[in-house]
């Protein structure tokens, strides 16, 4: 007997019914697959390959999808290298252009905004915490060990077996309590991500509608003023580096209200992310008087998170990152002060610009003036910062105050003690060590790719000796691998110096735009390694400066 299909009868009501049950057993289906798969990957696979291929995927892509969008300008057609090199730049939050930001259209303004916004540290890191949330650890796997052993023992009167198992047991008690933490770690860092979004969007809209002067800027460009809040607060708390319009921030270097807050954005996202956090945690514990929050705030050495410090190493953090702005701020402000660099500005505003290339030097790359007009002393020292990573810390950091109060009054009990905690995981791993230990070290590798870089563009370093100087090549280098952006461009009036008869036209783009497909690709590798340096931070352990 056929079925009738009219909505109105029972027929109908039992096919869609049946259809309804079957995407929900297909999608419980896959829920699962993806769940096996993520628990999976997160035991059974390296950190590091986990990283490379989470922005080897994302950036392919990315750059596709940078190329099937249509920029704004119909007259221009970008090159899929430079599209790629975009992608990658947004990922890796470097902050480095071959293209003209403000030829691009929303729709793609839109995508390396989210290409920034995943690609971010902190975003990263909860990541990180939640895939190690999921990796049950030694002790978890061994306590179903310890519990069926327990049951095999009971008629066995044996002390020494009781106080194994009960070890066992208060291992796994605490290895559990640590997991707890770095869930609840997660959700702190996802709360902490959202509201400084948030907060700065909202914060950046209402300034750009209040501040006439800002926001005839945008619109005598074109550019959507919520588009703009919305990509300069990913990349400001991304340390992106990358803005939509082509002078970055310079063009609104009178805007002191926008540059102070953009400040706080970018030290929140990355330098002072320890600090922020611990703060952070402190406040929801005291609210909430959470047991794993109050663990994690006391026990992070426990937790074994790289941005969650210990009082006195978020002391040393925030000491070093204040440090160094004040003393390049201080510097700029003392070299420059009546250079071209800050023309037309009054005294509070040189002071506002020099102290966001001062914060913005260090990883964030967003600039207040031309970096060309930098006086070399201070081009010299950028280099420097950008050269460290973002947890670089020159006061001695340690996992805790007793570690602190070991090295500075006994320090051979120090050693001592480092020497009995080695894991004896560390030897079954003998491969891996000795790999690490024959590596370059970074500083090394930074040197290898200057030397590369000049081979590529060597014709272009004859031709063109005062814009593709030694001094550039290194500090572009160097600002791809510190993933900060700072470029010093390239000027067509220094070629024309030398060869009046050909013709050149400025470009708003960093310095690499003006390289070789070649010379681009490298720089997109740089950044790319630059990303993933904390991986190889201990590597060249066989090479020595001493004596």
């Amino acid at each position: 007997m056929a079925i009738s299909l009219n909505p109105f009868s029972g027929g109908f009501n039992a096919i869609i019914l049946i259809r309804i049950q079957s995407f929900a057993r297909a999608s419980r289906y896959m829920l699962r697959l993806i769940m096996f798969m993520y628990h999976f990957i997160s035991i059974h696979v390296h950190p590091f390959w986990i990283q490379f291929f989470y922005f080897i995927i994302i950036d392919l892509l990315g750059s596709l999808l940078l190329m099937v969008l249509k920029p704004t300008d119909p007259d221009f057609s970008p090159r899929y290298v430079d599209m790629f090199f975009l992608s990658t730049s947004a990922l890796t939050v470097s902050g480095l252009s071959t293209v003209a930001m403000e030829r691009l259209s929303s729709s793609q303004i839109v995508v390396f905004s989210l290409l920034m916004l995943v690609g971010g540290e902190v975003f990263v890191s909860m990541l990180c915490v939640f895939c190690r949330s999921a990796k049950p650890s030694v002790a978890e796997l061994t306590v179903n060990r310890v519990n069926s052993v327990r049951i095999e023992l009971e008629t066995i009167d044996s002390v020494s077996t009781v106080e194994r198992i009960e070890s066992g047991t208060d291992i796994s008690v605490k290895d559990f309590l640590r997991r707890g933490s770095l869930k609840y770690l997660g959700l702190v860092i996802v709360a902490y991500w959202v509201f400084f979004h948030v907060t700065g969007f909202i914060v950046c809209l209402v300034y750009l509608f209040t501040i006439s002067s800002s926001k005839e800027v945008l619109r005598g460009k074109g550019i959507n003023l919520g588009l703009f809040a919305f990509s300069t607060t990913v990349s400001s708390f991304a340390n992106g580096g990358l803005i939509a319009t082509n002078e970055n921030m310079a063009i609104f270097v009178k805007n002191s209200g926008l540059l102070l807050f953009q400040i706080v954005l970018v030290l929140a996202g990355n330098t002072l992310f320890p600090v922020f956090l611990r703060g952070t945690i402190w406040v929801i514990k005291c609210f909430t008087k959470n047991e794993e929050l109050d663990c994690t705030i006391k026990s992070p050495k426990d937790i074994k998170f790289d941005h969650l410090l210990t009082n006195l190493g978020t002391f040393f953090r925030s000491i070093t990152v204040l440090g160094m702005i004040a003393f390049v701020t201080t510097l700029f402000c003392a070299m420059d002060w009546r250079h071209p660099v800050f023309s037309g500005l009054n005294s509070y505003q040189k002071i506002v610009a020099a102290l966001f290339m001062g914060v913005n030097a260090r990883h964030a790359g967003e600039n207040s003036v031309d970096p060309s007009l930098i006086s070399p002393a201070v081009l010299l020292f950028i280099i420097f910062m950008m050269y460290l990573p973002s947890s670089a810390t020159f006061l001695p950091l340690y996992t805790s105050e007793r570690d602190f109060l070991l090295e500075s009054r006994f320090p051979f009990l120090k050693e001592d003690e480092e020497e009995r905690s080695v894991e004896p995981k560390e030897n079954s791993r003998g491969i891996t060590i000795i790999t690490k230990i024959l590596l370059l070290p970074q500083v090394v590798c930074v040197i290898i790719f200057v030397i590369v870089a000049c081979i590529i563009e060597r014709r272009r370093l004859q031709l063109d000796p005062l814009n593709f100087s030694a001094l550039n090549v290194i500090f572009e280098v160097v600002s791809a691998f510190g993933n900060v952006g700072i470029s010093t461009g390239y000027a067509c009036s220094r070629l024309q110096k030398l060869h009046p008869d050909m013709s050149c036209v400025d470009q708003p783009y960093s310095f690499a735009g003006w390289w070789s497909d070649g010379g681009k690709l490298l720089i997109a590798f740089v950044m790319l390694y630059g990303r993933l340096k904390k991986f190889s931070e201990k590597n060249g352990k066989a090479w020595t400066l001493k004596g």
